[in-house]
């Protein structure tokens, strides 16, 4: 508990930093509105970070100063690359900050999977339910920048799907999963299964067209190419986020809450290995 407590408080506080020192350079820019949007995140990692202390406090198991090991990277770009854009906008930034907490849920999913300690594995899960939370949260002020961007004028960028065409893309990104000829020989089972549970999240998402016919406003579907897994993996953790928001049948809220877990624990497991591969 000692460790765990101790990467959770350094998850925290390395997010809290990321965002503040975004948000200075952003002010050096003039940016001074998506500086503001910046310093509100960074205060919302900093109450994370009381809470993580408190809780480690009420279990009498302080943190260590340094993580036992490396924290894992679950942002896009650094304080530099972000503020460096002449693209970024609100929306973006709070984008961004939404798939830093789809990270960091699916860390801390992988954690409670793994973990040989049933004390560790209920912390675990708690970590993953409060960064759901998080991005739940994130993900309403993105929804208000969107809106915002649509009455200044940006594109809206959204359009009408159903549950038959996810259960499509989630076939397709089975079949793209399983024919990927650069999965390392030690990631291969992994691959195998992910893409008999995409095909699972398939044949639910079908039952669930047979009985409900749903359509509902999600990110468009992301071009072929090279990085089209990764891109199609997105693009499905945010539709079924965005399904569970609108809907108003309570077994549709629970399937759509259950497959983002499942398309979120996914881009944990393989979006890292695609980056890195890409970076080398």
């Amino acid at each position: 508990m000692v460790e765990f407590f101790s990467i959770a408080h350094a998850m925290e506080l390395d997010a809290a930093t990321r965002y503040t020192e975004t948000s200075r350079q952003l002010r050096t820019q003039g940016e001074t509105a998506l500086a503001e949007i910046f310093d509100g995140l960074a205060e919302t990692e900093r109450g994370h970070i009381r809470q993580v202390d408190q809780w480690a406090d009420q279990e009498e198991t302080p943190p260590n100063a340094t993580p036992p090991w490396a924290i894992p990277d679950t942002f896009d770009a650094t304080p530099n690359e972000m503020a460096g854009t002449n693209l970024l906008t609100p929306y973006q930034a709070l984008a961004s900050a939404v798939r830093h907490e789809q990270r960091s849920f699916a860390f801390w999913t992988y954690v409670a999977a793994h973990a040989e300690s049933l004390e560790v594995k209920d912390a675990a899960e708690r970590m993953a339910l409060e960064e759901l939370e998080h991005v739940s949260l994130l993900r309403r002020e993105r929804r208000k920048a969107f809106h915002a961007g649509r009455i200044s004028g940006e594109p809206a960028g959204e359009v009408p799907v159903t549950l038959a065409a996810l259960a499509a893309r989630e076939r397709r990104l089975a079949d793209l999963i399983e024919g990927d000829s650069s999965t390392n020989a030690s990631r291969r089972g992994l691959a195998s299964q992910l893409a008999a549970a995409a095909r699972g999240s398939a044949s639910k998402l079908e039952g669930l067209h047979a009985k409900t016919k749903i359509e509902f406003s999600a990110p468009p579907l992301p071009s072929e190419g090279p990085r089209e897994v990764g891109a199609l993996m997105e693009h499905l953790a945010e539709a079924y986020l965005r399904l569970a928001e609108v809907s108003q049948d309570s077994n549709v809220l629970s399937c759509a809450q259950e497959l983002a877990n499942t398309a979120i624990y996914r881009l944990g497991a393989l979006v890292p290995e695609q980056q890195s591969d890409e970076t080398e």
